[in-house]
């Protein structure tokens, strides 16, 4: 099924959430219950719960005031809500485990289903042009915060994107992951983030960060570079 240009990255996350549903599926009825659903809830944080919300803060809000896909997005939305529940409940060690991962597995699969064959449709349909204007997939900066004595980025890069080796010999930054994972490799040393992990690159390092599979958001926090100034002569060549 052909998708409009904006939506063809949340259609690959459906599909790879097609595959995990089965995959939680089958191992609900395996030895080891438990890893599995530990695997899928690592899934669900990186990848799906970024997902649901590009829908609600970005996509969604295209169809507003259109009375056909209201249903829809209500029914989208309510799905969310729901798998949020259930997906909280895979780190409860019970009898009752088993159940829960196929009633969440069988809820994401017609979650996919809905909105790839009902609501996508419907969206491309109704708000073509605001698709085309759609920034889903957009990388590098989308968004800073200043004050005096801070500057705060969001960046976002797909798989394997990110900015290349460099040195900021001026300033210690923060990298703060808000979605996916990434690897940030410090003087060829690489370290692993994912959502909610941190780490403080010291000045004068040489970085690289790298965007996981799944891509990845991430801040960049420092503090504000004070205003370039000419150095006298004397003072480049004592």
């Amino acid at each position: 099924m052909k998708r409009h240009p904006a939506l063809v990255h949340l259609s690959h996350d459906h599909h790879h959430a097609l595959a995990e549903a089965r995959r939680l599926r089958r191992a609900a009825a395996g030895s080891d219950p438990g890893a599995a659903a530990a695997a899928f809830a690592t899934f669900f944080a990186d990848v799906t719960l970024p997902h649901f919300r590009e829908e609600e803060e970005s996509l969604f809000p295209l169809a507003a005031g259109n009375e056909e896909a209201r249903p829809g997005v209500v029914q989208a939305l309510l799905d969310h809500q729901q798998l949020h529940a259930l997906a909280a409940r895979l780190d409860e060690a019970t009898p009752d485990l088993p159940a829960t991962m196929v009633e969440l597995a069988d809820l994401l699969e017609r979650h996919v289903r809905r909105e790839e064959q009902e609501l996508f449709p419907l969206l491309e349909q109704i708000a073509a042009d605001a698709l085309d204007r759609f920034d889903g997939g957009a990388e590098g900066p989308l968004w800073g915060l200043a004050s005096d004595d801070l500057n705060a980025t969001l960046l976002a890069w797909t798989d394997g994107g990110g900015p290349g080796a460099h040195v900021n010999d001026e300033l210690d930054v923060l990298v703060f992951i808000v979605d996916g994972s990434a690897t940030v490799t410090i003087d060829g040393e690489p370290t692993e983030l994912r959502r909610g992990e941190a780490l403080i690159v010291g000045k004068g390092r040489r970085r690289s960060i790298s965007a996981g599979t799944h891509g990845v958001r991430y801040l960049s926090v420092h503090r504000r570079r004070p205003p370039l100034q000419i150095r006298s002569r004397a003072a480049r060549n004592p």
